[in-house]
């Protein structure tokens, strides 16, 4: 029997789809078999820490809030293996296996609503949004938000946290704390002015205000400084913020970057 030409490449084809078909139906059956063993994991060693659906507890931060969604799949496999320094997430890697360490994470993906781990590729944050990456540029350099700022663990401290800031505060409200910062201050980052006997002043973020002294943190945000009502001449709150008016000195287009930036966040 002589087989055509045209004959075996149909059958090729044939064949090319039914292996295929047979990849795709064992990597989803494997996908989550993974997940159910992670399943079992994280509920017997993770959800102390985190909650049962990953809300986060008074020992663990949550594992659905902006901050764990925007950890790149590698990253999310490190803190588990490595865990985290000065946190009291503990590194796994001693305990679970590479493949335990890979279930847990993708659970952890399920509960974020997404559909398992993908080390191919990362479409997470900003990667595909110009206007975005051209933001984070401006906050990371000329703008200089990154000096009171953090997100992702990196920045300064004198301002809020922003990761999840979009979610928070919404893209109206974002707006306007950008054009006018002092409308609305955030709790615990507010200022005072300390006046010293011989007539400078200090402005800067306090706490621990008490009859005795008050603490001002540095403008770098690396310290606090003490100082006692006794010695000084007047401690008296700002109504400004320590935010200054970066955002109205920018152009119309690196406004819109920026914005783009921090609503990615």
């Amino acid at each position: 029997m002589r087989v055509s030409g045209s004959d075996l490449v149909k059958f090729q084809s044939l064949l090319n789809s039914v292996l295929a078909s047979l990849v795709m139906a064992l990597t989803s059956f494997a996908v989550n078999a993974g997940v159910g063993e992670g399943q079992e994991l994280y509920n017997a060693y993770c959800q102390i820490c985190h909650g049962e659906l990953g809300e986060g507890q008074t020992m663990g931060k949550p594992l659905t809030d902006g901050m764990a969604n925007r950890l790149s799949d590698e990253d999310l496999l490190a803190v588990i293996t490595d865990g985290r320094a000065g946190t009291g997430m503990v590194a796994w890697a001693g305990s679970f296996s590479d493949e335990e360490i890979f279930d847990v994470a993708s659970y952890v993906r399920a509960l974020q609503g997404k559909p398992g781990l993908n080390l191919a590729t990362d479409d997470s944050g900003m990667a595909n949004n110009p206007m975005a990456l051209a933001g984070a540029e401006l906050f990371n350099g000329s703008a200089g938000c990154s000096n009171c700022h953090s997100y992702d663990d990196q920045g300064g401290n004198v301002g809020p946290v922003l990761d999840g800031v979009s979610s928070r505060l919404g893209e109206d409200a974002l707006l306007q704390v950008l054009l006018n910062p002092s409308a609305s201050i955030a709790s615990g980052y507010g200022a005072k002015v300390v006046e010293q006997a011989d007539g400078t002043t200090i402005r800067g973020r306090y706490r621990n205000d008490s009859e005795l002294a008050v603490q001002i943190q540095s403008e770098d945000g690396r310290r606090w400084v003490t100082y006692f009502k006794d010695r000084v001449k007047s401690v008296t709150d700002s109504d400004e913020s320590l935010m200054p008016d970066v955002f109205a000195t920018l152009g119309a287009e690196q406004q819109e970057q920026l914005l783009a930036f921090l609503n990615s966040l």
